[in-house]
Order: C-alpha cells, then sequence, then structure tokens
C-alpha cells in the first residue's frame, strides 16, 4: 500500500487546525521532523530571478539549486507551489517525472502557510514563470493555523499591528515600508559618521526629568529603592559629552518615551536622532538638516519628491524660513508681536478660537495658536524659526530679539520633523531658565522641566557653542514610505492590553458575547453564531479617481444594504468594547471587506452573479451622485443597461458565496 493509499484510509478533520494536527501526526509517522534544525539553501527567490532573467520561455536548465520559503498558493493538488522567502517569489513544480511516488506523496501533508524547502534544476515554463523543476521536497515547519485567504488579505487593522508577524506574511507592502525604515535609519546613521560625529548611548533611566516638555513614564528600581523617569529626549546627557570633549559630534539613535496621547502621527515611545556639533549654531544645522534629508530621501526612495495624500512633496534645498509669529500673522492677520503681557495675547487668542491654559505665558499662546491655525497647511518642507523664549528653556537667546531663541522647527506635511537650536550655553541664564520652568510646574504645567543642578554644574566649566538637533525618525519614516499612520513604520506600535470582550474558543474560534444588555434569547442565539460563515464585502469601481465620490458610493451602498436587510437577516446587533475600551452600540460584528473592480462591466458581472445566487445586495450609480432626486431618476430612466456606470456595490451573505463570485477581484487600498 502506498503512503497516499494509507493517508486516504483516515479522512482529515474539517477543522482547519485539527486537519492540520492530522498531517503533523501523519509526518512523525512517516519519520519526517517537521520542524528540522536547518536546510542547505543555495539561492533566495530574487537570486534566480535575476540570475535567470534572460532564460527564455519553455527552457529548462540542469543548474541545481535549493530554494526554501513559505507556501503561499498550492495549485493542482500541490503540483505548483508559490514559495516566498523574504527576498521574493518563485514557483516549485512538482511532477512525476523528476520526484518518486514517495516526495509526491508528502505534498498532500501540505499546506498553505507551511514552511518548505526543495531541491531541485531551473527552468522557466511555457508561459513565463521562472520554476524550480523538484526532484526533493523538505518539511521545514509545519504551520498549524491557516493564514487569512490570500485576495482578501489581513483586513483587520488591529489584527495587523498585534499580530504583526501575520501582516509581514500576508502584505508585502508591510514588509517593504519596513524595510524602507530600516534603510532610513542606516543612511542617517553614516551621513552623521561621515561628518566626523560618534554614536554614543546615553541612559533610559533619569533621576531627573529634562531635555523636552513632555509628560513622562515613572517606574521604580528596587535594589536602590528610588523612582526613576524613562527619558523624554537625550539632550543633556549629550551635551554633557560635549563638554567633556569626547568629540566636536556626538548623536545617539534611540527610543524616547512620552507619556501622552496616541494618534496617527503619536506613538507613545518613538525613535529620534538627537545630536550635537561643537562651533556651529542653527543656522549650519539647518543647512546640514536640508542636506541629509535630501540625501536620504534619494538613497531610499531615488528621489527628492514623495506622494503624500494628493501632494507632491519636494525634498530639494533650500526650503523656506519664516518665523513662529510671522507665520501666525500670515494666517490669523494678528501680529503678537504687538502684545506685551500673556494676558493681551490670551485675549486674542480666544477671539481666534484658541483657548491657552490658565498658566501660560506670552509665548506658549504664539505656539497654541500655531499649532491650531497654522501647522497643518506646512505641506512643503518650511523651517519655522525664532520661536518664542517660553516654549525654549535650553536655546539660546536670538541675537536680534530678546523674546524669541534661535531655534527652528521643520514641517513637511503639516508635521514636526526635526527641532533644533543654538544651544544655551551660559549657566546663569540656564540657572534662571531652570527656575522659570519649576514655577510653572508648581502652578499646575505637569509637562514643564526640572531644575537640573548638575547640568548647570557641567556648563560652569564651559560648553562651546553648539548647535544641537532631534530629528523624527518614525515620521521621517512616514515620509518617505508614503505611509499616514505611525503604527505602519514601527514594528511594534504600542496598543491598550487586549481585554477581549468576546471569549474564543481556539478550536471552534466562535464568538461569545460579554454585552450585558443583549436581550436573552438575542444573547443565546448570538453565542452559537460562526462570524466566518457570513460577510459584508462591497466592491468599488477602480476607475472612479474622485476619492469623495467614492466613499459617498460606499457609504450609500452599505446602508441602503442594512436598512433593507436588517428586517429579515439577523446581523446580531449588539452592544460592544473594542480593544482599546471604546464602547460601540448596536452595530454589526461582521467584518467589511472592500475590494475592487476594474471598471463597471466588472461590477455589474458580479451584481448578476449575486442575484441569480440570491445573495443580499444594493448598488450605486454614477447618476445617484448628482444629489437630486427627480434629476437622479429621469437620469437612470433614460440610460440603457450598458450606459449604466456602477461605482459601488454592496453584497450581505454566505462567505463561500461571496468568495466565489468575487474572486477575480483584489482588496482595495
Amino acid at each position: 500500500m502506498t503512503h497516499a493509499e494509507k493517508t486516504k484510509e483516515a479522512p482529515l478533520s474539517t477543522n482547519p487546525r485539527e486537519a492540520r494536527e492530522q498531517k503533523l501526526v501523519e509526518l512523525r509517522k512517516r519519520g519526517i521532523d517537521p520542524y528540522p534544525h536547518n536546510f542547505p539553501r543555495s539561492h533566495q527567490a530574487k537570486e534566480l530571478q535575476d540570475k535567470y532573467a534572460s532564460l527564455e520561455n519553455g527552457v529548462e536548465t540542469q543548474d541545481e539549486v535549493a530554494v526554501a520559503g513559505r507556501i503561499m498558493a498550492m495549485r493542482n493538488n500541490g503540483m505548483f507551489l508559490d514559495l516566498t522567502d523574504a527576498s521574493g517569489k518563485i514557483q516549485v513544480f512538482c511532477h512525476k517525472d523528476t520526484m518518486s511516488e514517495e516526495e509526491l506523496s508528502k505534498l498532500e501533508l501540505f499546506d498553505i502557510g507551511d514552511i518548505v524547502g526543495a531541491k531541485g534544476t531551473i527552468r522557466r515554463t511555457p508561459r513565463g514563470e521562472l520554476s524550480v523543476r523538484t526532484k526533493e521536497i523538505f518539511m521545514l515547519t509545519k504551520s498549524m493555523l491557516p493564514l487569512p485567504e490570500k485576495y482578501h488579505g489581513l483586513t483587520d487593522v488591529e489584527a495587523r499591528y498585534r499580530q504583526r508577524y501575520l501582516d509581514l506574511i500576508m502584505n508585502e507592502e508591510s514588509r517593504e515600508t519596513l524595510r524602507k525604515r530600516s534603510k532610513i535609519v542606516s543612511c542617517i546613521r553614516r551621513y552623521m559618521e561621515d561628518l566626523g560625529a560618534i554614536e554614543v548611548e546615553t541612559p533610559i533611566f533619569h533621576p531627573i526629568l529634562g531635555g523636552a516638555n513632555a509628560r513622562p513614564f515613572v517606574t521604580h528600581h528596587n535594589a536602590l529603592d528610588a523612582d526613576f523617569y524613562l527619558r523624554i529626549a537625550t539632550e543633556l546627557p549629550l551635551k554633557r559629552l560635549i563638554v567633556g570633549g569626547l568629540n566636536d559630534a556626538v548623536f545617539e539613535i534611540g527610543r524616547i518615551f512620552r507619556n501622552e496621547g496616541i494618534s496617527i502621527k503619536h506613538n507613545p515611545e518613538f525613535t529620534s536622532i538627537e545630536g550635537y556639533h561643537a562651533y556651529k549654531d542653527y543656522n549650519d544645522i539647518m543647512e546640514m538638516m536640508e542636506d541629509l534629508i535630501r540625501k536620504t530621501a534619494m538613497a531610499v526612495n531615488g528621489s527628492m519628491k514623495v506622494m503624500m495624500g494628493e501632494n507632491e512633496i519636494d525634498f530639494e534645498p533650500p526650503f523656506a524660513r519664516k518665523s513662529m509669529v510671522d507665520l501666525v500673522k500670515e494666517h490669523t492677520g494678528v501680529d503678537f508681536m504687538a502684545f506685551e503681557t500673556a494676558d493681551e495675547a490670551r485675549v486674542a487668542a480666544k477671539k481666534l478660537g484658541v483657548h491657552p491654559t490658565e498658566f501660560a505665558q506670552w509665548g506658549d499662546i504664539v505656539a497654541a495658536v500655531f499649532d491650531e491655525k497654522v501647522e497643518h497647511t506646512l505641506i512643503q518642507p518650511t523651517h519655522v524659526i525664532d520661536t518664542p523664549m517660553d516654549i525654549s528653556p535650553l536655546a539660546k537667546v536670538h541675537r536680534t530679539n530678546p523674546r524669541l531663541v534661535e531655534r527652528f522647527e521643520t514641517y513637511i506635511n503639516g508635521w514636526e520633523i526635526v527641532n533644533a537650536f543654538s544651544e544655551l550655553n551660559d549657566p546663569k541664564i540656564q540657572l534662571a531658565r531652570f527656575q522659570e520652568q519649576v514655577a510653572q510646574k508648581e502652578k499646575g504645567d505637569d509637562e514643564a522641566q526640572m531644575l537640573d543642578d548638575d547640568f548647570v554644574t557641567a556648563l560652569e566649566y564651559g560648553m562651546p557653542p553648539t548647535g544641537g538637533y532631534g530629528l523624527g525618525i518614525d515620521r521621517f519614516a512616514m515620509l518617505l514610505t508614503g505611509s499616514h499612520n505611525i503604527r505602519d513604520v514601527i514594528a511594534f506600535p504600542t496598543l491598550k492590553p487586549k481585554k477581549d470582550p468576546f471569549e474564543c474558543s481556539s478550536k471552534s474560534r466562535h464568538f461569545v458575547s460579554t454585552t450585558s444588555n443583549v436581550p436573552e434569547q438575542e444573547a443565546a442565539d448570538y453565542k452559537s453564531v460562526d462570524e466566518t460563515k457570513r460577510r459584508f464585502v462591497i466592491v468599488v469601481n477602480e476607475k472612479e479617481d474622485n476619492v469623495g465620490k467614492l466613499m459617498n458610493a460606499i457609504g450609500h451602498s452599505m446602508a441602503g444594504l442594512v436598512g433593507r436587510a436588517a428586517s429579515n437577516e439577523n446581523f446580531y446587533f449588539v452592544d460592544y468594547v473594542d480593544g482599546d475600551g471604546a464602547l460601540h452600540p448596536s452595530i454589526s460584528h461582521y467584518p467589511v471587506i472592500a475590494l475592487k473592480a476594474k471598471n463597471s462591466n466588472a461590477i455589474k458581472k458580479v451584481r448578476e452573479e449575486a442575484q441569480a445566487k440570491g445573495i443580499a445586495f444594493t448598488d450605486f450609480l454614477k447618476t445617484m451622485s448628482i444629489g437630486k432626486t427627480a434629476e437622479q431618476l429621469e437620469a437612470t430612466k433614460n440610460s440603457k443597461g450598458d450606459e449604466i456606470e456602477y461605482m459601488g456595490l454592496a453584497l450581505f451573505g454566505d462567505t463561500d458565496k461571496i468568495r466565489e463570485i468575487t474572486k477575480k477581484l483584489s482588496l482595495y487600498n
């Protein structure tokens, strides 16, 4: 009896995990280690694709290779496997002409997601696919959980960040984003080293809070029985190294921790490069930052231009240079330099709809108005120079205006990317500035800095004229990768610890609601629901380039579908709490997957198949975007079938049926 015949004696479970458990057992029965120690790989996929780029269709070689990767697709009962490694994809061809019956029988124990190795020769198929004509195939790691459906991908945004490994398996875009981030860090480090700067490491635990105005994280050291702050900046230790003469230029690339809110451009722990160059001022640092940004953009993208949404950003120096007060005047019509006191400035700010805190000084108020009225408008690279002294206790006073300091912040796409100073090195002035910060803290400003006596002592020994800077690597990476959420460029972003409102059985994958206000019978029904059996899908017209109209089409089609079907389709409307603890009342727990169709005809075909299979749907037509009911009706009524242009189609129904009629569509990004 063959191995294949023996395997068929015990039918596989219909439960995906149990089926993989059975295959794992069978592998071991055959004497195959499903988790071997190594595999002698000869090439990565991209190496082979590059090496044999000129190999013609239908041509075979006798070149022996060994490849390894994760199975991302299986066709013809395993005859064709798509293996993906860190460099790309290679096809593995398994056929009886080159493989023994025993080798071929292993394929029955393989699943999508398994990591396998293959040895064989290189060929290019008649259709042009570079392939390994396999002689031997090896199980290297048996995957025990099924991957998300390939054509839908990993659509749960929270899962992408909580299970980054799964996101990276499924999404080449995510892999490429994090690879680019790594290259960005390497380019920055190399640039600074080429200038003669040396990289150093400074403490993460600080007994005194300083270097920035921010709320800290606090931790406790048991052996010392002392509280420490996680650093909110590396500034003061780095300047101590300049005082000590370690080198004329020092920098550190590392994590900074600020106990503040989370947004698409804020993560509580983020990465920055902070550095100090003796005998330079903020004008020198401005030129240096422009050069660094330009060269890094060229190295990573091969261009000084990048698209962020609808904006093309150009990194070609020199960047615009405008003072903060001038920008505020330009956007609001109010000249805050005309106000001598904080009270006068506060009154003017409130008239603009900005409400500073009660302990805000003149400079704090100017900065608050800038943040609300100006910051988001600075799309092209702009140095915002000469900021108020009140918000810059570590910067040197401006040479021509004592209310300002020599500081600049570089804004791109409405985001602060760089913060830099001509560094204050007069110990008496620095002590007075610290004392002002302490007074602010006593008034209730929990972001004000503390008095660091030792740093003042260091300055008394003498720090040369120095220019300093801090560059936010996460936001810079967002720009160079076209990412709109900081979580996309951080491998493991900070997330609230998950308090799952659903109890999930690892075998059944059925979710149980713990919501208290669900009617008893409905809750009982809900406990028996397998949410993977039904789903919402929205199909959009890829040709429509007006995003606003497209979003309108999606909203109307989904609303129409739910409104129409709610009376006869039980969507299990319940209150639930998401992973961040927010309550969402009366909404379906089903995921919505957005797919794209090439054109209106493609949507029409899906619509016809949905109608034939009895799947609930609603559509949205181009004529519906007119906005007036009578005109909509007239325009639609006078259109022939082929003239009707579909912009969106919402579907709800059996998962397998939906998959069948949308399998040729890809995920809409």
